[in-house]
């Protein structure tokens, strides 16, 4: 008896050891505001730099990014991504608690941010979850470059074709070690994560910074050349975990606090 007790009591231990360590790795949502033209997406971009992003840090979340893509013009689907960071789940809930909470028929600033048109500053929104790679539990805030109207922050997202193929990419950031290399080259990754709630999964998102598009393509160059990543990629284990990958070039709005 005294011997079931201790297992069970080693196995205890060792649970909250494993929920203590993955509740103190990030969750980020992401929202990205789908809309038609640049009226719309001046008008979510003011939304979420003077109303979202105050509300969300009473809501204990913060920093708070706003992106465009640089090529949002020439698009018939013109984006802005917000990223918001959150330590625990618990602070998600409190932010629907509060949405869930506000009248349609007030004048909340938090879903009237334009009341001539009821607030219709975009086609939809998409809201993706995600949890923080285990080789970056946290996100980055700082650069190592000079923050201007050139720099680029690059959106990736991965999928594969089974749950299978996914937690092998997975696998090649963390234990693979391509997390390393990105480290090692300066790519000035803000986050690494997979998504555990959205449209499209399975799937993982990162997003990588530089200090120019010349800087960017320098740095990928370079990147397709690096003796490590060569041997990863060629390994049988990887081949094939990514069927479909969306890349984005993006600046930083003026609201953007990254």
């Amino acid at each position: 008896m005294k011997k079931l007790t201790l297992i069970f009591f080693i196995m205890s231990c060792s649970f909250l050891g494993q929920a203590q360590k993955h509740k103190e790795s990030d969750y980020y949502l992401i929202k990205i505001y789908h809309c038609s033209n640049s009226a719309q997406i001046d008008e979510a971009e003011a939304y979420a730099g003077k109303q979202l992003i105050p509300f969300l840090h009473s809501m204990g979340a913060g920093p708070v990014g706003i992106f465009k893509p640089i090529n949002n013009d020439t698009l018939s689907d013109k984006k802005l991504i917000v990223w918001i960071p959150l330590r625990e789940l618990e602070t998600l809930e409190k932010i629907e608690q509060k949405f869930a909470g506000i009248s349609p028929f007030g004048n909340d600033s938090l879903v009237n941010a334009d009341s001539s048109r009821q607030g219709v500053y975009y086609n939809r929104i998409e809201t993706i979850l995600t949890a923080a790679f285990k080789n970056q539990p946290h996100f980055k805030a700082k650069a190592s470059f000079t923050k201007s109207a050139d720099n680029i922050y690059e959106y990736r997202s991965y999928e594969s074709a089974s749950e299978n193929l996914h937690l092998r990419k997975v696998h090649m950031f963390n234990e693979g070690g391509e997390i390393n290399i990105f480290e090692r080259l300066h790519f000035n990754a803000l986050f690494y994560s997979r998504v555990i709630v959205g449209s499209r999964m399975p799937n993982l998102i990162y997003m990588t910074r530089f200090a120019d598009k010349a800087d960017r393509d320098a740095h990928w160059n370079q990147f397709g050349k690096d003796p490590e990543w060569k041997r990863i990629s060629s390994l049988p284990d990887y081949k094939n975990s990514v069927s479909k990958q969306d890349i984005y070039l993006l600046s930083a709005s003026e609201y953007s606090e990254l």
